[in-house]
């Protein structure tokens, strides 16, 4: 699906903690780009709103970030993205870096150069670089029946359903 975007999105769902005016949630980030990203929350701000915003990036790395919402959902349907877009501000290094990981050029190497300047609109799509999907497994929860996708290196923790919570359980029948 072709959208008007300047900057192509990337789906990324990290924990996030956002603050303004000494009011301080979580939430999860989704949709990142270089410009913008919306997190998913039920206390979203209103717009207009300046937002201090720390993702917490996978290898145990923070970004602090600063933005300004551009938009704000909140409704009672559990269907629709209750949360708010936010364009930034202010990016710090850590984010500009993880961002790098998913903007490979031709050849598979990053593009620092598109990400540092912010002018510089994309004019063609570019394939996506992500984890090998053998690396994943699909586990079925046994109470909700939903299909859970879960990566390898992941199972020693314990993973739980993302519908119910309920543990997930290899069968190896």
């Amino acid at each position: 699906m072709k959208t008007d975007r300047k900057q192509e999105r990337f789906v990324r769902r990290l924990e996030t903690e956002f603050s303004s005016q000494d009011k301080k949630y979580r939430g999860i980030s989704s949709d990142l780009s270089t410009n913008g990203l919306f997190i998913r929350t039920h206390h979203p701000f209103t717009p207009g709103s300046i937002v201090d915003i720390t993702i917490h990036l996978p290898g145990g790395l923070t970004s602090r970030l600063k933005g300004r919402v551009r938009r704000a959902l909140k409704t009672p349907i559990a269907t629709l993205k209750n949360g708010m877009g936010v364009e930034l501000i202010e990016k710090d290094s850590n984010y500009i870096n993880f961002l790098k990981t998913f903007m490979p050029d031709d050849q598979g190497t990053p593009q620092a150069e598109e990400i540092i300047s912010e002018t510089v609109t994309q004019t063609k799509t570019e394939t996506k670089v992500g984890p090998d999907p053998s690396d994943f497994l699909i586990l079925a929860c046994s109470k909700c029946g939903v299909k859970n996708k879960v990566h390898k290196s992941k199972m020693s923790l314990g993973p739980k359903c993302g519908k119910c919570g309920s543990p997930l359980v290899i069968n190896l029948a």
